[in-house]
């Protein structure tokens, strides 16, 4: 999960916060903060190293998944703070391929290995039970994103503000934790197929209005892949199971998150897709006179980001999903 907006917002102290609410603090060892320092450019600053006596010298994150390892029954958040501080494609990327590597086995989902034993003097994978977080600025100090971070992560917004709002000043009552085990968060699906089975009729409707974005997404290369279609799917599916949101609601959200944050430039091509985007989103042609009222526009939430993006097009010359970009 990617937690974007502008500095101040609360976006460390609500992962904190969430995970707390769930029984995960940093006494307990259930929750990790770690700062993302610019100079990172490889995998060895999270992960550990091998010293020059031959030593393996664990990375903060290395612990973290070695405890989760021996204690499966309970969740770990790890939160990475400022994580476009460095190129995430960089320290990130033993991360990412391994992500991609998981599979069933024995009814539990398993990895490939991200340290050996060569190394760490232990098999180190990827548990299942280990939900890592990144809060990110977009400013003159830090780096964007590549469509392959943005394919294996959700993008949700904190730039709304409303300084005005004190009523919460008045709620001196605390909220006791609730204790969850990690079989209540981890997911039931991992491939197409498991899902399939189950809501076939979810699989089929939102693949449907996938390929009618394609199209329109295809001219400056920001159309999905297979990996984007199924999450988006699960994310349905879970909806469903969960008597969330309506089809239309989940699937806003989902393009929102997966689809609008890989849209950037400053040509007429980019201005072309926004303008096919608005219109799958609302049924109707975009115009200057738009007046940002999307209650009776099939998706909202994304109707409304697309307009701000053209918006900033037209008035800065480039475009991008992220405030402050």
């Amino acid at each position: 999960m990617i937690i974007s907006g502008i500095s101040g917002t609360g976006k460390t102290k609500i992962i904190q916060w969430f995970a707390e609410s769930v029984g995960a603090t940093e006494e307990n060892g259930q929750f990790t903060l770690i700062p993302v320092r610019p100079d990172w450019n490889d995998g060895s600053d999270l992960l550990g190293y091998v010293d020059i006596k031959g030593d393996f010298k664990e990375g903060p994150l290395t612990k973290v998944l070695q405890r989760a390892e021996e204690d499966p029954a309970r969740p770990y958040f790890v939160l990475l703070d400022e994580m476009n501080l460095a190129r995430v494609e960089y320290y990130f990327s033993d991360l990412l391929s391994v992500m991609e590597s998981r599979r069933w086995q024995d009814g539990k989902i398993v990895t490939s290995k991200l340290l050996s034993e060569e190394i760490a003097n232990k098999t180190v994978s990827l548990p299942s039970n280990v939900y890592i977080i990144g809060t990110v600025n977009m400013d003159e100090t830090t780096h964007p994103f590549s469509k392959k971070v943005l394919d294996r992560a959700n993008t949700i917004e904190f730039s709304e503000v409303n300084l005005g709002y004190l009523s919460f000043l008045q709620d001196l009552e605390e909220s006791e934790r609730i204790e969850l085990r990690n079989d209540q968060l981890t997911g039931s699906y991992l491939h197409l197929k498991d899902v399939y089975k189950e809501h076939s009729s979810i699989v089929e409707k939102a693949t449907s209005e996938l390929v009618m974005l394609n199209e329109i997404l295809k001219p400056i290369g920001a159309h999905i892949g297979y990996r984007v279609r199924d999450e988006i799917c699960f994310y349905l599916a879970y909806n469903e199971e969960g008597h969330l949101l309506t089809f239309e609601q989940a699937f806003d959200r989902c393009v929102l998150q997966k689809i609008l944050p890989r849209i950037s430039g400053s040509d007429y091509r980019v201005q072309a897709v926004l303008d096919g985007l608005y219109t799958f989103c609302t049924n109707k042609v975009y115009s200057e006179d738009v007046v940002g009222e999307f209650s009776l526009a099939k998706y909202p939430k994304c109707a409304k980001k697309i307009v701000e993006m053209r918006r900033r097009l037209v008035d800065d010359g480039f475009t991008s999903f992220w405030i402050g970009s």
